[in-house]
C-alpha cells in the first residue's frame, strides 16, 4: 500500500450526492456503468466527518462474500488506513482513533439481513442495490437510528440497472421521477428520497485515464448500451424480454416498436378479453383485436385493487359494450372452492354478464409465446440438406415412413414466404401497466426459462392468458378466422372506395356462402354494427 498522498477530488455529480441534506433519509446514486459509485460510498464517513464522533457505526454492504473481497475490501484498505483506521480482517471491520467503526458486510440470502437486527447504524450503504432484495433493504433501514444528536442518521446507495432487485429499486427511485433529482416523500414514513442519476460521462477522470472504454462499450447492441452508458433503467442485463421496444432505437428497423398510438379499431375485428383477478393483488384486464393479417392489438387495459368482484365485473362490462368479444379468458383460479356459495367466476359473470372460461396459466409456454408475438427479427433461414433434393430418398421416406414424412421432407425444399407480419403485436401506448411491467420484469435465476414473479406483475399473468387465447383463437379455430379475414376484407375495401354497389355484391356473395342473413346498415359511408353478423361471429354486446 503506497503512502503517497492522494488528493481525491468528487466530480460534478458526485458533489451533488454529497451536498444532499441530512434530512433525505434515503438517496440512491448512479445508473450508469463507470460512475464512480463504490468509492463514493466508503468515503461518505470520511467527507462528512462521522469517523471522528466515537459513537458512529456505520456499514457497507455488498451482497456475496466474493463480491466484498474483490471490490469493497482492497479498496477500503487504500483508504481508511490513512484516516488512522486499524482493520480487523476477520470481523471485516475498522476502528478509527476516535473508536468509530465501519464494517463492511455481506447479504447472500435473504434471511442474513436477520444477523443486523440488534445492531444499530448510523449509515447504511448498499452498492451495487439492485443485486438485493427488498426485504433486506427494507429491513437495514429500521435498524438506521442514532442516539446521538450529532450523528444524523442516513441511508445511501449506488447501483446500475438489472439483477434481481431491479424492478423494487426502479419502483421506488426511478419510476416516480424517471429523470431524478426530484424529491419524493414516503406515503407511510413520511421520510424523503432522491435518485441522482449519473452516466458514465458525467465521470471525466474515467474519460481521461481510459478514453477508449466507451467506444468498447458501443461495441454493444444499442439497447444494452443504453444501459451501460446512459443508465437506462428499461434496458439492463437480464431483461426478461429484451425484445420489446416502446421507443424506435435509430440503429434498428422500422418494425421494431411495439408501442403505438391508439386508433379506431375496426368493429367487426374480433376481440378476446383475459383477466388476473384479485382483491389484495391488482385485478388486470386486457382486450386483445385482431387484425385481419392477423397481428394482435392490445387496445385496452383496466387494472383496480381492493375492489370486490361486484365492482370490477361491472367495470369490465361496461368497457366491453359494443365490443365484439368472442372470448374471455380468466384466471382458472377462479373457479377454486373457497367455501362461498359462489365461487369467483359465477360471480363475475353475473356482475358482468360475460360468460368467462378458464385461462391457459402454463407459464413458461407462455413466456415463449410472449417471444414470438414480440419478435420483429425474421426467422433464420431453415435448414435445408447439403445434397438438395433426392428423389430416391423421397421415395424410400414415402415407402418406410408415410405420406406425412414423405411431404415434410418435400416442404424443405419449397421457399419460405417472407415475414411481412412482425412484430405480431402491439400495444396502445395508454396501455401503461402493461408496458411498464413488460420493461420490467427479469429472468429467474432458479428457472431460466421462466420469468421472476414480483409482487405488482397481475398486469404480465393476464397478459399471458391473453395472448394464449389469441394463439388458440387464430390458430386452433382457423375456419373462422378465415370467415372474419374474408369480412373484413370486403369491409375495408368499401370503406375505402365508398363503391356501394361492390359492396353489397360481395356481402350477397359473403352471406350465400356462411348461410347469413343479411342486414345492411350503413352512416356516413362507416358501416354500423350488423347484430346478425356478429352474432354469428361470437358474442355480441
Amino acid at each position: 500500500m503506497s503512502d503517497e498522498p492522494r488528493i481525491w477530488k468528487p466530480h460534478a455529480v458526485q458533489e451533488e450526492f454529497l451536498k444532499l441534506p441530512f434530512s433525505i433519509f434515503e438517496a440512491l446514486y448512479g445508473g450508469a456503468a463507470g460512475g464512480g459509485k463504490s468509492e463514493l460510498l466508503l468515503l461518505i464517513p470520511v467527507i462528512y466527518g462521522f469517523y471522528q464522533n466515537s459513537n458512529f457505526q456505520g456499514v457497507v454492504f455488498r451482497r456475496t462474500y466474493k463480491q466484498l473481497e474483490d471490490s469493497l475490501i482492497p479498496r477500503a484498505l487504500a483508504i481508511y488506513p490513512k484516516f488512522g483506521a486499524v482493520y480487523n480482517d476477520t470481523k471485516h471491520r475498522f476502528t478509527f482513533p476516535s473508536g468509530a467503526r465501519l464494517i463492511l458486510s455481506h447479504m447472500q440470502r435473504t434471511e442474513d439481513a436477520r444477523q443486523h437486527d440488534t445492531n444499530e447504524y448510523q449509515y447504511v450503504g448498499f452498492d451495487e442495490l439492485t443485486a438485493f432484495d427488498e426485504f433486506q433493504y427494507l429491513f437495514l433501514l429500521s435498524r438506521i437510528r442514532s442516539t446521538d444528536p450529532s450523528l444524523p442518521t442516513i441511508c445511501r446507495a449506488a447501483t446500475n440497472p438489472g439483477n434481481e432487485g431491479h424492478t423494487w429499486v426502479k419502483k421506488r427511485f426511478v419510476q416516480p421521477a424517471p429523470s431524478g433529482r426530484k424529491l419524493l416523500l414516503d406515503n407511510i414514513t413520511k421520510s424523503k428520497r432522491i435518485f441522482i442519476p449519473a452516466k458514465l460521462t458525467d465521470n471525466p477522470y474515467l474519460m481521461e485515464n481510459d478514453p477508449d472504454y466507451i467506444n468498447r462499450l458501443r461495441n454493444l447492441p444499442l439497447a444494452e448500451q443504453k444501459a451501460k452508458i446512459d443508465g437506462d433503467w428499461d434496458a439492463f442485463a437480464g431483461q426478461a424480454f429484451d425484445e420489446f421496444r416502446d421507443i424506435h432505437y435509430p440503429d434498428e428497423p422500422d418494425n421494431a416498436l411495439h408501442v403505438v398510438t391508439p386508433f379506431e379499431v375496426p368493429i367487426w375485428w374480433p376481440r378476446i378479453l383475459a383477466i388476473d383477478w384479485g382483491y389484495a393483488a391488482n385485478t388486470w384486464a386486457g382486450w386483445f383485436a385482431i387484425a385481419p393479417n392477423k397481428r394482435i392489438f392490445l387496445y385496452r387495459e383496466y387494472m383496480a385493487r381492493l375492489k370486490k368482484i361486484s365492482e370490477w365485473g361491472s367495470d369490465i362490462a361496461r368497457l366491453s359494450h359494443g365490443d365484439n368479444l368472442v372470448h374471455v379468458a380468466l384466471d382458472p383460479s377462479a373457479w377454486q372452492d373457497r367455501g362461498d356459495p359462489k365461487n369467483i367466476a359465477t360471480q363475475f359473470e353475473e356482475a358482468s354478464g360475460l360468460t368467462p372460461f378458464a385461462a391457459d396459466r402454463d407459464r413458461v409456454s407462455g413466456r415463449m409465446l410472449i417471444h414470438e408475438y414480440l419478435r420483429w427479427k425474421p426467422r433464420p433461414a431453415r435448414q435445408v440438406p447439403r445434397e438438395g433434393y433426392r428423389a430416391d430418398l423421397a421415395n424410400e421416406i414415402l415407402r418406410t415412413r408415410g405420406v406425412k414424412s414423405f411431404e415434410d421432407y418435400r416442404e424443405l425444399f419449397v421457399d419460405e414466404p417472407p415475414e411481412e407480419n412482425l412484430p405480431k403485436l402491439q400495444i396502445f401506448n395508454t396501455c401503461k401497466a402493461i408496458i411498464e411491467t413488460l420493461k420490467s420484469m427479469s429472468n429467474d435465476e432458479d428457472n431460466p426459462n421462466d420469468v421472476k414473479a414480483f409482487d405488482g406483475d397481475d398486469p404480465y399473468d393476464g397478459f399471458r392468458y391473453g395472448l394464449k387465447a389469441v394463439d388458440f383463437y387464430t390458430s386452433g379455430l382457423s375456419d373462422e378466422a378465415r370467415t372474419r379475414e374474408k369480412l373484413g376484407a370486403i369491409i375495408s375495401t368499401f370503406e375505402a372506395s365508398g363503391d356501394h354497389t361492390k359492396f353489397h355484391r360481395q356481402m350477397e356473395k359473403f352471406d350465400a356462402e356462411n348461410k347469413v342473413v343479411p342486414i345492411r346498415a350503413f352512416h356516413s359511408r362507416k358501416i354500423k354494427t350488423n347484430v346478425q353478423r356478429m352474432r354469428r361471429f361470437g358474442t355480441y354486446n
